[in-house]
């Protein structure tokens, strides 16, 4: 591309050129019309000439001006640190003025620049924050999918929750406990591998703890081949009684199902005993600060671990205040009495009609 001529080379030139019109003029005068050349007329002549040439140095001056705010302004755009330029005072008002406005639109970019980068900055460490949320928001879940996996989800929700140092206090509250027992365990983990003992007892209690947790009860814990829940806790107390009976139904009907499974796999067949009691227990925090178990103790559950042990395979052994809140819904036959220690009176029991 061709280049351009300058400013200042241009406002030269044509000055240039329109001074030597009156000349010319003159000459024309002259020489074509003979006016003949006077004393006024050379001082005229003269007087436009030093006119011409103070013109053309004020051009030429105005031309330099120019050509250094062009060369200021271009080593202020392509230096790495910016910063205001400054020009001669005795220059005109409008390159004076270009100056301003440049300088103005510096300071702008600079500011829009600081501003970019505190923005930068701070989208930085909002996603650094958005970052370690995210983690921590993984690490709770996969807490509450451990904690899961042996306590209601209510609980794990709870426990999390809390703001105090013992999320669950010490309540009295009326509860539904629900006992159950593989029947002869100890003959039948006699002539088994340690191995399939444990897978054994592992697909067992995975499928009671579903029915479990399915029927809003909690698990307490495991005892050797047995377990213990307790319902009433999640929603309300009075529904447990009808929520443990009816996950005891369902257990009793997994525990069949399991077992073809269980003969492929090479596992022993074998029957579960349940016992079912409905009372008032005290449900705490008992260990050490290190070591807590929140379980319920009482004479509810000393009645319904006696219930179970008297069960046989198969049958679900209630309580009577259990049997009085559900013998409308679910069927039920008296299965007589039983003594406990330190219990004067007897204690009636019935049985789950199958």
């Amino acid at each position: 591309m061709k280049k351009l001529m300058q400013f200042r080379d241009i406002e030269q030139v044509t000055y240039t050129l329109l001074g030597f019109i009156p000349y010319l003029l003159a000459l024309y005068l002259v020489i074509y019309l003979e006016i003949e050349v006077t004393t006024p007329m050379l001082v005229i002549g003269l007087s436009m000439l030093i006119a011409h040439l103070v013109g053309y140095s004020v051009i030429r001056r105005f031309g330099k001006q120019l050509r250094d705010v062009y060369q200021i302004t271009g080593k202020a755009a392509n230096s790495e640190h910016k910063q205001c330029i400054e020009i001669n005072g005795t220059s005109s008002n409008e390159l004076v003025g270009i100056v301003q406005h440049f300088n103005a639109v510096l300071a702008d970019s600079e500011r829009s620049s600081r501003n970019f980068q505190e923005m930068t900055t701070k989208l930085m460490l909002y996603t650094q924050e958005i970052e370690r949320y995210q983690q921590r928001l993984r690490e709770e879940g996969a807490s509450r999918n451990r904690l899961s996996r042996y306590v209601d989800k209510t609980l794990v929700e709870r426990i999390i929750n809390s703001e105090e140092d013992i999320p669950l206090q010490d309540t009295r509250q009326e509860v539904t406990m629900l006992f159950a027992d593989i029947r002869s365990f100890t003959a039948i983990s006699e002539h088994m591998a340690p191995e399939q003992v444990i897978g054994m007892l592992n697909d067992y209690f995975e499928a009671m703890v579903k029915i479990i947790f399915k029927h809003q009860g909690v698990l307490d814990k495991f005892v050797g081949d047995g377990l213990m829940a307790t319902f009433g806790v999640v929603g309300d107390p009075k529904d447990g009684p009808l929520h443990a009976l009816q996950a005891a139904i369902a257990m009793q009907a997994k525990v069949k199902g399991l077992m073809p499974d269980f003969q492929m796999k090479n596992y022993p067949q074998f029957e579960v005993g349940i016992g079912i009691n409905t009372g008032e227990v005290v449900m705490g925090n008992v260990g050490s600060r290190n070591r807590m178990d929140y379980t319920v103790i009482g004479d509810t559950v000393n009645v319904a671990s006696r219930l179970e042990q008297m069960s046989n395979g198969h049958d679900i052994i209630v309580g009577e205040e259990t049997y009085r809140r559900c013998h409308t819904y679910i069927p039920m036959k008296a299965r007589g009495e039983i003594k406990l220690k330190n219990r004067t009176a007897p204690v009636k029991c019935y049985e789950v009609s199958r």
